[in-house]
């Protein structure tokens, strides 16, 4: 009952913490039998509500036998479907036993019930997947051998792709696979259970690999970044996506890094240099705070450098009022959240736990503060007001959002100008670094799209 009930409040919370939440391919999921489940794992606690909250069957999730401190949280997570597991590098002992672990698994498996395993391990922020565990495929292989490959378990393989893991109204894009069929590694399992295993865990990573964001090195994922930020948006009018922004950025991102890869592969000195160029124009933004956001002349409204000064600040001259009701009210639920988050971040130095801890501590903190307010209203004015003052609540709290974003952008333009008026040279020498690095993508991205595929 217990994760029911979560389960409902965190579809809801999900919908509200992310700006933009596409899921692609759920039809892939199946809605009973026996099932693993698995995904990369950028996000800690947010990488399996999320999952969660798309799957209709009920899933009990491998978790780190650490966290199983007490009674209280035994019971707790026991409740929510979780299983404690031991991983070599979390004990010190020389060895450590498992067995009674993938036994509940096997009888889960059994009972034609839904596992989640993370088979990396470990939640790393990287975009990059880590050397898969073999526990995933003894776990499924072991349940089948012990029915004589009857169960008829099947993996289904999970991409989590978030723009920004660590921000409120950031986007998510959750790619589902095709399901791998256990028994199709009979044969082999039954010739060589280990050499099975191993061909069970590669497939799951190929797969994994495909529908995530997968960077080899830090350097690429780097320029990656940086490119997608000067150049993507240019590239997605040039190439017409007719995606969802979460899926759009998803598919920006690999096509970027495939030609990157191409590129260091046929001329790695090109690579290596246009990285220093975009280096040292990041270096030159960073040191001016100022965002390369600011430089953009977007097409569709043929905006100057600078912007339209005058329809900006009417813009935030009359909604002030509208801005000023929603931070009034919403300050202190938004606030107290990202204290609660930095807080935990700073004890555990990990800093995956920011976006699951604010969406939890949000999910509580926000219901109780607008209940709270709401019952305060009712006391001194009645019940129609009170319902006025609640319905207002959230829609002010994002449009504050909303104006405090354009205010920073905004801000950031306004110190352009005053840097241009002291210093043109300055300015004159970012736009030139810019432009030079505009020109050397637009003749890559030629060269690349007429190689033959």
């Amino acid at each position: 009952m217990l994760y029911h009930i979560l389960r409902l409040i965190t579809i809801l919370a999900t919908r509200i913490f992310f700006k933009s939440l596409k899921v692609k391919n759920k039809q892939n999921a199946p809605k009973n039998g026996a099932l693993i489940v698995i995904s990369n794992h950028p996000n800690t606690f947010m990488d399996p509500m999320l999952i969660a909250s798309q799957l209709s069957s009920p899933l009990y999730f491998l978790a780190n036998a650490s966290i199983f401190v007490s009674p209280f949280t035994k019971w707790l997570f026991t409740k929510l479907h979780m299983i404690p597991i031991q991983r070599k590098h979390d004990t010190n002992k020389e060895k450590f036993d498992n067995k009674q672990i993938f036994q509940r698994c096997y009888d889960h498996l059994k009972n034609q019930k839904a596992i989640l395993i993370f088979p990396e391990g470990t939640s790393i922020r990287e975009r990059r997947l880590q050397e898969l565990k073999t526990g995933t495929a003894r776990i499924a292989l072991g349940a089948e051998a012990q029915n004589n490959f009857e169960l008829g378990t099947k993996i289904l393989s999970v991409g989590l792709n978030y723009s920004q893991p660590e921000s409120f109204r950031s986007e998510v894009f959750i790619n589902f696979d095709e399901v791998i069929i256990v028994k199709d590694y009979q044969k082999l399992y039954e010739e060589n259970p280990e050499n099975a295993i191993k061909k069970l865990t590669e497939d799951m990573r190929k797969r994994l690999e495909t529908h995530t964001i997968h960077t080899y090195s830090a350097d690429e994922d780097y320029l990656a970044i940086q490119i997608d930020k000067v150049y993507g948006e240019q590239l997605n009018e040039d190439i017409e996506l007719s995606k969802t922004e979460s899926e759009q950025e998803y598919l920006m991102n690999k096509g970027i890094i495939e030609a990157i890869r191409y590129f260091n592969e046929k001329q790695p000195e090109r690579v290596n240099n246009f990285r220093k160029k975009i280096e040292r124009y990041v270096n030159n933004l960073e040191r001016l705070d100022l965002q390369d956001e600011i430089f953009k002349n977007r097409k569709k409204n043929k905006k100057s450098l600078f912007g339209s000064s005058l329809k900006d600040l009417l813009f935030f001259f009359f909604t002030f009022p509208i801005f000023f009701w929603g931070w009034l009210n919403n300050f202190i639920p938004y606030w107290f959240p990202q204290r609660v988050a930095k807080s935990i971040v700073k004890w555990s130095e990990m800093e995956e736990y920011t976006a699951p801890v604010m969406m939890l501590t949000g999910t509580i903190i926000f219901p109780f503060f607008y209940c709270l307010k709401s019952f305060i209203v009712y006391w001194f004015f009645g019940y129609q007001i009170a319902l006025i003052y609640f319905l207002s609540l959230a829609p002010a709290g994002f449009f504050a959002l909303y104006y405090k974003t354009k205010w920073q952008v905004q801000r950031k333009k306004w110190r352009l100008w005053a840097i241009f008026a002291k210093r043109a040279n300055l300015v004159a020498e970012l736009l030139s670094q810019r432009k030079e690095i505009i020109k050397e993508l637009e003749t890559a991205k030629k060269e690349y799209f007429s190689t033959p595929s």
